[in-house]
């Protein structure tokens, strides 16, 4: 049912875009008074609702919108920053009368009547006598009364508003008389009463999404209709438009264009919901799925027409901002700079007002560099507007004009300049700017000396979080000497920006990214020098914290020339013999390390490894005693001589810092080329050892600190080693002991890097780890070496572990059962937690019940609380 007048208001509308792109100095642009009837006092507004498809959903959202235009009901709304139906009806408030009296800032609802007669092929007559009935409702008076009921009859009063509203439902004769309800909307006039005519506009609801009154619901920002109906969020903006004509131009001889276009405020911006490619710019709520350009009362969003300002000679939906004759100073580190209105950080929302000159200091007295990044830059390439950013006012040879293109940029000074000017025109298409600002506090090294203390890079005390951070913090430990770590907090950009950890040779022992629970916060402890490097590539983390202990600082008031000096001589005294010393042992068959330290080379003789210094054997590999020129030492001597130990000592080299991982202090050759590695001497041997031959004197106290111990060296493989490792061989024979029962991690041989990518359908090499640790749990439970560790991957077998264990029926006999029941609990949390990492070999990865190393950490600690609580 596509006819003439459909197809002329079609063509109307496609027409706009070209019709309103005026120059500049096309002033008949701008509206005009002929002297006609403006309505200056209270408005009431009376609503006729034909059809049978309205909810009461939709008939609300009308109303709040139509009483949302009265700016003094938003006293206890809050400023979002979107412009209100207010701010929107203040714009029509600039429209006088010829006494200079504005538009009205009152806009009330009056009475209300619902048609549900017949609404297939209405007549032009039959809407007529609606409309007629609703001035003197009676249910026995005319055909369009019969079916007509009113919250009260309509009254004749010059400031009121007769709006019709169409429901979808209402469908109109095929004829030339009813073809101009098939446009959006429009006016007539009734006789309400003997003599006295009226005028009413009418709107109606799109019928379906092709219908042309929904097609402003379009382009990249529309998410959806803001109230969640199409049909009757483009209502809102027919009767809202409709409702400021009549207020500025009802009876066709107020403020409209001297063209002979018959423009008025509301339809001269029509062009700009059409004329944009990507759409008209909204704000965009995703949580919701809803877009939107202004807010009312009561929480509900609206997508209205723009109106014509005729300030700025421009569209707009909020009066445009204007700068004062001051500067304005900023002295926060972070912050935005803006002309217009903004969309979400996106896009500007309405064009920026001309003739303008805005200035911003931005003063950072602790600032390094200043980071600007601009979030969009909306200026027309023909005009002359432009945003200028300096280092000083005064020397204009240090300013910058942004380009169009640019997108960051950085000012190494703790203060800049930033001034905006407009031209006398605003071009539709120069809709502002956005610019995020950041203060970088920090850039490059800063040296500790103090004892205890805290370093961060935290938003929460104020300090901008942004981009191109790269700062140091060294903490000067004597060689040697216990250096402690604890982050406190660390919340990054995941595998972007970066918290790492270096040792004295600036050599990476952990990385960190990302956030960490309270539960996964790394804990380190070092020797010597450390270094704590940040570096970003973003500016959207909340930064970290960290408290640090230096065990014997270095002395930094001392003078350096007097030690540099002595440190020079030294070696050369030590370094001389030394060599002799080395070739002569080379000539007698000795055995050298090779491995560059800071504790110097490392002497032994090839007469130790014999078959009586034997203190363990592996598959690929033997271990002897060895006395040094500091003590007793571990060889590690391989059987393979084509063997590669390269990433094993790599891997060492990272995170044998860890005081439960065993240290690397050494590597070499003997005379048969076999690679040999150097270890630091446990003196009580390994763990099965320990448990087999003297388990009574390993007491519950020792298995849980034992436990404690071996998860936090997997902890330092799976989560502070980047990338993370898998060691592969986690038993009781690769856990060793020194001469006080603490436990180390060793038996790197098969350790390896973390794969990427995990075999479909399999558990992955961190699972296989913990799988590995819940085992050693049930060997320190039980007391006993679990020899057929591939059985407890059978259903069966985990079954009868999950029965025995769980119960807490199998522990060692040797020891005494606690009587205490909280160390009773705790021995059962103890079974329960090694069910659970033994559990996961039977689950794949990506399964959320799979434990993570730092839960199993966080459950052994309450475990040793629990049995430590008698004692306090």
């Amino acid at each position: 049912m596509v006819h003439g007048f459909f197809l002329t208001a079609l063509l109307v509308l496609l027409f706009l875009p070209q019709s309103l792109c005026l120059s500049p100095d096309e002033s008949s642009i701008n509206l005009y008074y002929h002297g006609g009837k403006i309505m200056t006092k209270p408005v009431t507004v009376y609503l006729l609702w034909v059809g049978t498809g309205w909810k009461e959903s939709g008939r609300e959202a009308i109303r709040n919108a139509l009483t949302s235009l009265t700016s003094s009901r938003y006293h206890n709304v809050k400023d979002s920053g979107v412009p209100t139906l207010g701010n929107w009806w203040e714009i029509i408030r600039q429209y006088r009368d010829g006494d200079n009296v504005p538009v009205t800032d009152r806009v009330d609802l009056g009475a209300e009547c619902f048609y549900t007669g017949t609404e297939l092929n209405m007549t032009q007559d039959q809407v007529f006598d609606i409309a007629k009935s609703a001035f003197n409702w009676n249910s026995s008076e005319g055909s369009g009364g019969k079916f007509l009921s009113c919250t009260r009859p309509f009254e004749m009063n010059k400031y009121g508003i007769y709006h019709v509203v169409f429901s979808y439902t209402a469908m109109f004769f095929d004829s030339p008389e009813q073809w101009k309800f098939m446009d959006c909307s429009g006016k007539f006039a009734i006789e309400a009463s003997a003599g006295m005519m009226v005028n009413v506009v009418w709107q109606r609801e799109p019928q379906n999404a092709a219908d042309i009154c929904s097609m402003l619901f379009n382009g990249k920002s529309y998410l959806g209709p803001p109230n969640g109906n199409e049909k009757i969020d483009s209502l809102v903006g027919y009767v809202l438009g409709n409702t400021a004509v009549e207020v500025t131009n009802g009876d066709g001889r107020g403020w409209s264009r001297n063209d002979g276009t018959g423009m008025t405020v509301s339809n001269s911006c029509a062009s700009l919901m059409w004329r944009e490619m990507d759409g008209p710019p909204l704000f965009k709520d995703t949580t919701r799925n809803v877009s939107f350009n202004v807010v009312g009362l009561n929480g509900y969003r609206y997508m209205v027409p723009y109106v014509w300002d005729q300030k700025i000679s421009n569209c707009a939906l909020k009066y445009s901002e204007t700068c004062g004759a001051k500067a304005v100073i900023l002295k926060q580190p972070k912050g935005y700079l803006s002309t217009g209105i903004t969309v979400n950080h996106t896009n500007g929302l309405q064009p920026y007002a001309p003739n303008q000159k805005c200035v911003w200091k931005i003063e950072c007295p602790k600032a390094k560099f200043i980071s600007f990044s601009i979030n969009y830059l909306s200026i027309a390439a023909d005009s002359n507007d432009q945003i200028l950013i300096c280092e000083s006012k005064s020397d204009r040879a240090k300013c910058s004009v942004i380009p169009s293109n640019a997108r960051r940029f950085k000012l190494f000074s703790s203060k800049s300049y930033i001034e905006f000017r407009t031209d006398n025109q605003v071009s539709l298409e120069s809709r502002g700017w956005e610019i995020s600002f950041s203060a970088g506090l920090c850039n490059g090294r800063k040296d500790l000396y103090d004892r205890d203390g805290s370093i961060s890079y935290t938003t929460s005390t104020s300090i901008s979080y942004v981009e191109g951070l790269s700062c140091q913090w060294v903490l000067n430990g004597k060689p040697g000497t216990p250096v402690s770590v604890s982050f406190t907090y660390i919340n990054i950009s995941k595998n972007l920006d970066f918290v790492a950890i270096y040792d004295g040779k600036m050599q990476l022992i952990a990385n960190f990214t990302g956030f960490y629970s309270v539960s996964d916060l790394p804990r380190m402890n070092l020797s010597g020098v450390v270094t704590i490097a940040f570096s970003t590539q973003t500016d959207k983390g909340e930064g970290w914290s960290a408290n640090f202990n230096i065990s014997s600082p270095v002395n930094h008031n001392k003078k350096l020339w007097p030690v540099i000096i002595v440190a020079v001589l030294g070696f050369v005294a030590v370094i001389v013999p030394l060599a002799f010393v080395i070739l002569a042992l080379n000539k007698k068959g000795k055995l050298i390390s090779r491995r560059d330290s800071d504790e110097g080379l490392m002497l032994i003789t090839i007469d130790t490894i014999r078959e009586e210094n034997r203190i363990g054997e592996g598959p690929s590999a033997t271990v002897y005693r060895a006395v040094s020129n500091d003590g007793y030492i571990a060889i590690k001597c391989l059987r393979n001589r084509a063997a590669h130990t390269e990433l094993e000592q790599e891997i060492l080299l990272k995170c044998s810092s860890h005081p439960n991982i065993i240290s690397l202090v050494g590597h070499a050759e003997d005379g048969l080329r076999r690679h040999l590695l150097l270890f630091e001497f446990m003196g009580r041997g390994d763990l099965a050892w320990n448990l087999k031959e003297r388990g009574q004197n390993l007491n519950w106290d020792r298995r849980l600190a034992i436990a404690l111990q071996v998860c936090s060296a997997i902890q330092m493989l799976h989560m502070y080693v980047k990338p993370p490792v898998y060691h592969g061989n986690i038993i009781s024979e690769n856990v060793l002991l020194d001469e006080f029962c603490n436990a180390k991690l060793g038996g790197f041989g098969v350790a390896k890097y973390c794969s990427s990518r995990e075999n479909p359908g399999q558990p992955s090499e961190m699972a296989e780890d913990i799988w590995c640790f819940g085992l050693l749990l049930v060997e320190l439970l039980t007391g006993e070496p679990q020899v057929n560790k591939q059985a407890y991957k059978d259903s069966r077998s985990f079954e009868e572990i999950n029965e025995l264990v769980g119960n807490g029926v199998i522990i060692d006999r040797r020891l005494e059962i606690p009587n205490e029941r909280c160390k009773t609990m705790a021995l059962t949390k103890l079974g329960e937690i090694a069910n659970w990492c033994i559990d996961s070999s039977l689950r794949v990865e990506g399964d959320k019940n799979n434990p993570k190393i730092g839960d199993v950490l966080s459950g052994l600690t309450q475990v040793k609380h629990l049995f430590c609580s008698i004692s306090g």
